[in-house]
């Protein structure tokens, strides 16, 4: 009500719904870059919980990486998913709760499923399709540059680990969710640290760069 008594007329009510709107569309994207970078924050440090218990792991497994999908079952191991829950506070029976915990990325719309992916080149053996071979990395120890070295990435496929041994180009890398956070994602490295990065920082073999593969990774 306006002084007098006098109610707001249709014009000044139409004025105060247009200043409204204009401020929501000045607010809005500034929350929504606020909630981006929360996420992005509490991904990374998840990641970086990766890393910690893929050392604390190797410390208990003669300095060994743990295998992913791709080959523990034909080497009658367990997978890293389970395998490293009990370092990540749950244990054989729950561990499935990390999917919607440590082993999932807030901006990760998918249900169920890993946001993270084991490099598999940390598997491979000589009877393997990869560049370098008969080489493996199966050891911390060998790995020549770990601060340099991917072993997490970010997910965008369906299984728990990524295949870049079989990347020609950037464009062949669709298992990477290479820009879930603005155009960025975090990547955990086999020294433990965990960082945001962009894409071609870690994979441009035009520029020689493969951050991915432990005997070309600086």
């Amino acid at each position: 009500m306006r002084p007098g008594g006098g109610a707001f007329t249709l014009i000044e009510l139409l004025v105060v719904i247009a200043i409204i709107a204009v401020l929501a569309g000045l607010l809005l994207p500034a929350l929504g870059r606020a909630k981006g970078a929360a996420q992005r924050i509490q991904c990374l440090g998840r990641m970086r919980q990766l890393g910690l218990a893929l050392r604390l792991h190797a410390d208990d497994h003669g300095d060994e990486f743990p295998r992913s999908q791709h080959s523990a079952f034909a080497h009658g191991a367990t997978p890293w998913g389970r395998t490293l829950a009990g370092y990540l506070g749950a244990g054989e029976v729950e561990w499935t709760n990390l999917l919607a915990g440590i082993y999932h990325c807030p901006a990760d719309r998918r249900k169920g499923q890993f946001s993270y992916g084991l490099n598999v080149y940390f598997e491979l053996g000589p009877e393997d399709d990869y560049e370098g071979k008969p080489r493996t990395w199966r050891r911390m120890a060998d790995v020549p540059r770990p601060v340099g070295t991917v072993v997490f990435a970010e997910n965008a496929s369906a299984a728990d680990h990524i295949m870049p041994n079989f990347w020609l180009r950037p464009e062949d890398a669709v298992d990477v969710a290479a820009a879930r956070h603005a155009g960025r994602a975090n990547y955990t490295f086999a020294d433990g640290h965990a960082e945001g990065r962009d894409f071609q920082t870690i994979y441009d073999p035009e520029q020689d760069v493969d951050a991915w593969n432990p005997g070309k990774a600086r």
